[in-house]
């Protein structure tokens, strides 16, 4: 075997190491979830009861919903003020700049950090409803993204769309509607679907600003693993490990427009943070 071809064997090896010791955590909890013993973490045997006794666990099924609420909340909330925020970063003034260096910041700051800012925050407003706080909170980060998202979408249209509509005497609400919204269609739906998918996952946040009526479901799992924890747990994280599996590859199609080649430019539109005014 050739220097050359030897090398590339090695670093296939290597990668489908790192690959599959970093999807085993994974498999271990889609295999457990069909545990049939009485501790979560020894293997009693195959069995589905798992998958039938979540539905009829009113506690895990409460956390489940509190977070699906929580999270189509966030998505809506983030929609609405990414467009707002997206829009209003296009433009060369120094203002447009500064909430362009907002929006970065708060994608850069550390979740523990925030988390802090967003528990004091409500602490001294004197906001008590934890639901409330979990949206507020969760979309901070997610009008963020989708800001950045809505902004990476806008650069590419031409301003002479903008400009014939307002020659046309299209007002502001009417130019969003027929034809902001419209072109930025994707970028929204993807935005709104990355917003949903990381407030449903979300733990530290949460654990900061949630409340004991108003627990989500990643909460309520840290909290078994002190008391009683049992595989119906796992049966519920498959289903959230395929939901957000779905729906970001559904948004990743959104920014994409459903081409591989598109699909790609999306993926590097979430790594290009700030693209430059000129693209």
């Amino acid at each position: 075997m050739k220097q050359g071809a030897k090398s590339k064997f090695a670093l296939g090896t290597i990668s489908w190491v790192v690959i599959l010791f970093l999807f085993l955590p994974l498999v271990v909890v889609v295999a457990f979830s069909f545990n049939g013993g009485f501790s979560a973490f020894l293997w009693g045997g195959f069995s589905t009861s798992a998958y039938a006794q979540a539905p009829h666990d009113s506690t895990l099924i409460l956390a489940l919903r509190t977070s699906l609420e929580v999270a189509a909340a966030t998505g809506v909330l983030s929609v609405v003020v990414g467009l707002a925020g997206g829009m209003a970063t296009v433009g060369k003034g120094w203002t447009s700049r500064i909430l362009l260096l907002l929006f970065i910041v708060v994608l850069a700051t550390p979740e523990i950090v925030g988390a802090s800012g967003d528990l004091l925050w409500f602490v001294t407003l004197g906001v008590s409803n934890g639901f409330v706080r979990l949206v507020i909170a969760h979309s901070i980060f997610g009008s963020a993204l989708t800001a950045l998202i809505v902004r990476g979408r806008a650069l590419g249209i031409d301003p002479a769309v903008f400009e014939a509509s307002n020659d046309l005497g299209a007002r502001t609400g009417t130019m969003l509607r027929t034809v902001a919204i419209p072109l930025l269609a994707p970028a929204l739906l993807a935005g709104g679907l990355l917003s949903f998918t990381f407030s449903l996952e979300d733990l530290v946040t949460s654990v900061f600003v949630s409340t004991a009526q108003t627990t989500p479901l990643p909460v309520f799992i840290l909290g078994s693993l002190h008391s009683q924890f049992h595989a119906d747990i796992f049966a519920i994280a498959v289903f959230m490990f395929v939901a957000t599996t779905a729906l970001f590859l559904g948004a990743l199609a959104a920014m994409g427009g459903g081409s591989r080649a598109r699909m790609r430019r999306g993926l590097r539109l979430l790594s290009a943070v700030a693209p430059a005014d000129g693209e």
